[in-house]
Formats: structure tokens, C-alpha cells, sequence
């Protein structure tokens, strides 16, 4: 599946690639506790995440492409969890507690894995979705200041805990033009694990699901 985004004013059209999704599947236990090393860094499970779904689009040719990373439930998450450990009397404060605050933390693992240099941008929104990212991504894309880009929602559930990330690739569409007929083909399905929530609060996945629809495309300024 491509995805057709950029508003008229911009340079270029962009496509944006299928969503990937890592996460936890509803009903499996929580992971267990960090240790060693993995306890200077976000929370290990979103942090997995995040490198999963990233990783399945990451390309080396482009290793300094911008990665956005939606960190809304992240940074509500980490703040409850360092201010909970702030007023428990029994508890001394770690400089893991601190650390886990920065979103960039989220990044970790996935730059371990693929070498990826580029920079990253943590944005938070109201709505805790995509539709911001995708269009800072699309603005970076289609204008040319990127040559690609990764936008990553990391979004929680609100009743088990779980982060599920959804990752994208925007890149330049190609020079033929594109017909609003053309059929949208992708491998990616819905996991069966994840919960109706986190698929409809996805930006990135409801985009997909107009292209699958056959509607027009999508612009970015509608993702939201």
C-alpha cells in the first residue's frame, strides 16, 4: 500500500509506506523487570516497540533520515511513574527515574540496531496521535529537506499498560503521475492481538484505511 500525502502548496507528493505494529498482545503478562543496562533507558516494552515497528521500514541508504516519534502516552506514563516515586517515602530516587523521561530514550534500541544517525523529534498532542507528526513528516519530505522520514506513534492502553508503536515511511512519490483509481495493495493487516482502540486512535492507520477504502488521497492536514 502507498498512501498519497501533501497538500498543493507543497514542492512534491509523498507516499507513505503500510503501517507496522509491535507491541504486546492482549492477555500476555507484563515483562518482567529491567535489569543491567536496561534499566538506564525508557521503559524497556516501549522501547521494543518502537525498534520493532521502526526497524521493519528502515532503510541504510538513507541512515541520516529524521525520525518523529509520537510520545504523548509515553511522557504522560513516564511523568505518573517518576511522580508516584517522588512521593513514596520508602523509595530513593535512581538516575534510571530521571532518565526515563526523556523520549528519546525510545530511540535506544533502535539505533543499537540498524546504525541510524539522523535526527529525532518528540512531539505531544492532545490527541496522543500521528496526524501532527505526519504532516511535520510530509512538510520535511516534500519540500526536500528530507529525502525520507519515519513518523512512530507510541500509543498505551489505557486498561492493561501495554504500548503498541505503529511505524511509516514517507518518501517522494515517483514521477509518473498518480491516478486516484489506482488500487492500493499492502501486506500489512491488523495483528490480532491489538485492541479496537489502538487501531482507530492511529493516525497512520487511518490513513491506510482510506486508501484501502478507495477514496481520493489523503492529504497530511486530514490526518489528524
Amino acid at each position: 500500500m502507498t498512501l498519497v500525502l501533501g497538500p498543493p502548496a507543497f514542492r512534491g507528493r509523498v507516499v507513505l509506506g503500510p503501517p507496522a505494529l509491535r507491541g504486546r498482545a492482549a492477555g500476555d503478562p507484563p515483562a518482567g523487570p529491567a535489569t543491567g543496562a536496561r534499566r538506564l533507558v525508557a521503559d524497556p516494552e516501549a522501547v521494543d516497540a518502537v525498534c520493532g515497528a521502526l526497524s521493519a521500514h528502515y532503510t541504510d541508504e538513507v541512515p541520516d533520515a529524521p525520525v518523529i516519534l509520537v510520545a504523548t502516552d509515553y511522557c504522560v506514563y513516564a511523568a505518573d511513574q517518576f511522580a508516584a516515586r517522588c512521593a513514596d517515602p520508602a523509595r530513593r530516587l535512581r538516575p534510571s527515574d530521571s532518565v526515563a523521561l526523556e523520549p528519546s530514550g525510545l530511540l535506544q534500541r533502535f539505533i543499537a540496531a540498524t546504525g541510524w544517525r539522523g535526527p529525532g523529534y518528540a512531539l505531544g498532542d492532545p490527541a496522543g496521535d500521528g496526524g501532527a507528526a505526519l504532516r511535520l513528516a510530509t512538510g520535511l519530505v516534500a519540500s526536500g529537506r528530507a529525502g525520507t522520514a519515519y513518523v512512530c506513534e507510541v500509543l498505551r492502553r489505557a486498561d492493561t499498560g501495554a504500548f503498541t508503536a505503529v511505524a511509516t515511511r514517507l518518501r517522494p512519490a515517483a514521477t509518473e503521475p498518480f491516478h486516484a483509481g489506482e488500487p492500493f495493495h499492502t501486506a500489512a493487516e491488523r495483528p490480532a492481538w491489538l485492541d479496537d482502540a489502538t487501531w482507530e486512535r492511529s493516525a497512520i492507520v487511518r490513513e491506510y484505511l482510506r486508501a484501502r477504502a478507495g477514496r481520493l488521497p489523503a492529504r497530511a492536514d486530514r490526518a489528524a
